[in-house]
């Protein structure tokens, strides 16, 4: 319908310029060579045009849009400078890179971005690609794929590894490189070749066998291993070869200087014979019987032999001796000199001769077969029995084993010597003890007191007692030691004057006492006493200590303590000022009624107390409180014992 309008309008007007002389047409920008236009810049485009953008000009229109292009004719893109068609597109262009943009794609600021999966490589100026594990032996051709290098294939399971590949197999060893093997220990190349498989070495080579193995071989069928040696194969004879060699398997031949007795056995050949007690053992070689040895200097003659030789006699036979004229066998092969009588502390050295032991000489007058013993120091009152060795007559005796014999007493002298004649006299320092003749005791000047005298004028205390700086003198032992007193004995405490042990569980504690009661004070020295912190003494009095409230208490309040009031003056009404007479009554009741209540039983209580211990005193006495009735200083025990209650 539009067309339609502007069809009809454009007669119009075309009529309208007939009518006028000269005609006049309309302007437009620019519709083309195939356009028309219609009205003053509204132009009518030909197929394949378009005046969307502007009515009065055609442009070309491009079914698909062009990228990084623009349209030059209907359906005909034509790229921006810059640009260049993407390969096999006719409306899509990319910009030009001036580097390799393989693999990736080139941004509009020139710069090349990689596909994924690839990163850039600036010295090789392309794109790579990435592979997650390193190619071993081969290359990254695509993402996370690797090409195996000629000579290489991929490992199973392990595609980024590449192996070599060896023809042979490489048996016995590893293929290190392609077509190169590498033998493991003790293995070689077959025929020197790195690309054929190994073989076991044997060093040195199996003489008549085969390498199975590094360094073992295995003997050919006949052969045996020679005695002694792995490598070395030799014939094997089953039924033995003696002296001789098995030349060939199941043959054996005789050694050189045998001859054979049997097919298996050879014996040793001597030109000269063998001579007594001997016989042939190798060629040209005698050897003796057993029990038999060579003569001197002879090869053939044989003699007997007796291992342990014999002493004074000759060997008649293995083992068996025969003694010489004047001696007799001790053992078999062993004989002894005969003397006609025996050698008394001697012995027979030869037939008929005696040599005395060591510390004996010859008899002078018993003949030389006596020996008698020699005592160096002369004996004394007795006789020499052996060498240094007296035996004293009777009433003597000897000092030391080796001495001569001097007087002795039958009773041991202790702490003396024996003097001769059962007597003995005491050494220097000691004193015979009464009623002995044999023992002395130590003498100490003065006596030891507390102790005994063990040496000379030196002392040992009694159980109980220890040293003191005077040499004779012991003193008692107290522990713990005594406090306020002395020790009079071991463990017991003996109290100063004006003190006393008080405590059975410490009997060494001594206390001091006051006659006189300390109230509100403790007894720290006799007879006197001290007020507690807080506490100051009644006037004219030395025992009974009274509270101190330094900054005084209201009206109708008391001190019950140290700095502590107390009273019923708080708690009078507020309306007290009205009736003044009557309240101060009231108070003054309160404060007598409170003081009866408080003192009745504390005269009591002191009444009872003083009946009950009498004089005795103590350290620990009791503080008085108005307030609280009769509360104990230092503990519980005299409260329980006087059966005194605490206050609520």
């Amino acid at each position: 319908m539009f067309v339609l309008f502007l069809v009809l309008l454009a007669g119009m007007q075309v009529q309208a310029c007939v009518n006028r002389v000269p005609e006049c047409v309309p302007q437009c920008k620019d519709c083309g060579a195939t356009g028309k236009c219609l009205t003053p810049n509204v132009c009518l485009c030909d197929k394949g045009y378009s005046n969307r953008r502007d009515r009065g000009h055609c442009e070309p229109e491009c079914s698909e849009s062009c990228l990084n292009g623009r349209c030059v004719a209907p359906d005909e893109c034509e790229c921006l400078a810059g640009h260049r068609f993407v390969n096999g597109s006719q409306t899509e262009c990319q910009p030009i890179c001036a580097e390799d943009c393989s693999n990736g794609r080139c941004l509009e600021s020139g710069k090349c971005e990689c596909y994924t999966g690839y990163q850039r490589n600036e010295t090789l100026r392309k794109c790579l690609p990435i592979c997650q594990d390193v190619c071993f032996h081969g290359d990254c051709v695509a993402p996370n794929e690797c090409r195996c290098h000629r000579g290489y294939e991929p490992r199973l399971s392990v595609p980024w590894i590449c192996d070599p590949v060896c023809s042979s197999g490489c048996p016995n060893g590893n293929c290190l490189d392609p077509e190169v093997c590498f033998c493991r220990t003790g293995y070689a190349h077959k025929e020197n070749s790195l690309a054929s498989g190994c073989e076991p070495v044997c060093n040195p080579s199996c003489v008549n066998g085969t390498c199975i193995s590094p360094g073992h071989c295995s003997c050919d069928e006949g052969h045996v291993f020679a005695e002694g040696s792995r490598n070395v194969c030799v014939p094997s004879c089953r039924s033995g070869c003696e002296n001789g060699f098995c030349s060939a398997p199941g043959r054996c031949d005789c050694h050189e200087g045998f001859e054979k007795s049997s097919p298996h056995r050879c014996t040793p050949i001597c030109q000269t014979g063998c001579g007594r007690n001997s016989r042939c053992t190798a060629p040209d070689t005698c050897a003796c019987e057993a029990g038999y040895v060579f003569v001197n200097g002879s090869t053939t003659e044989c003699e007997p032999f007796c291992p342990k030789g014999c002493r004074y006699g000759i060997c008649s036979s293995p083992g068996v001796c025969t003694c010489f004229e004047g001696y007799q066998a001790l053992l078999p092969f062993y004989c002894i000199p005969n003397c006609p009588g025996p050698c008394i502390y001697g012995t027979c050295v030869a037939p008929n001769v005696c040599r005395c032991f060591n510390g004996h000489r010859p008899s002078p007058t018993l003949g030389t077969s006596v020996c008698q013993p020699i005592c160096s120091q002369d004996c004394g009152h007795g006789h020499c029995i052996a060498p240094e060795s007296c035996q004293c007559d009777e009433g003597y005796a000897k000092r030391w084993p080796h001495g001569s014999c001097e007087p002795h007493c039958p009773q041991k002298c202790v702490n003396s010597h024996c003097e001769g004649s059962g007597q003995c006299r005491c050494y220097e320092g000691y004193k015979m003890r009464p009623g002995s003749v044999s023992i002395c005791d130590p003498v100490c000047s003065p006596a030891c007191r507390n102790g005994t005298c063990v040496e000379p004028n030196s002392c040992a205390c009694s159980a109980g007692y220890e040293d003191t700086k005077v040499p004779y003198e012991c003193v008692p032992i107290c522990r713990p030691r005594c406090e306020n007193g002395r020790c009079s004995a071991p463990g017991q405490c003996e109290c100063l004057p004006g003190h006393l042990a008080t405590n059975s569980s410490e009997p060494n504690s001594c206390r001091p006492q006051c006659r006189e009661q300390c109230i509100n004070a403790e007894c720290l020295a006799p007879e006197q006493c001290v007020c507690l912190p807080g506490y100051r003494f009644i006037p004219d009095s030395s025992t009974e200590c009274e509270p101190v409230c330094s900054k005084g208490c209201r009206s109708g309040q008391v001190c019950i303590g140290p700095e502590t009031c107390e009273g019923i003056g708080s708690l009078i009404s507020p309306t007290a000022g009205r009736h003044p007479v009557l309240h101060w009554f009231m108070f003054l009741l309160a404060i007598l009624l409170c003081l009866a209540l408080v003192m009745t039983p504390l005269l009591v209580l002191r009444e009872l107390q003083r009946r009950r211990r009498g004089g005795d005193k103590q350290r620990t006495h009791l503080i008085e409180n108005p307030s609280y009735g009769v509360v104990q200083a230092n503990g519980e025990e005299a409260a329980n014992e006087l059966g005194i209650g605490l206050g609520d």
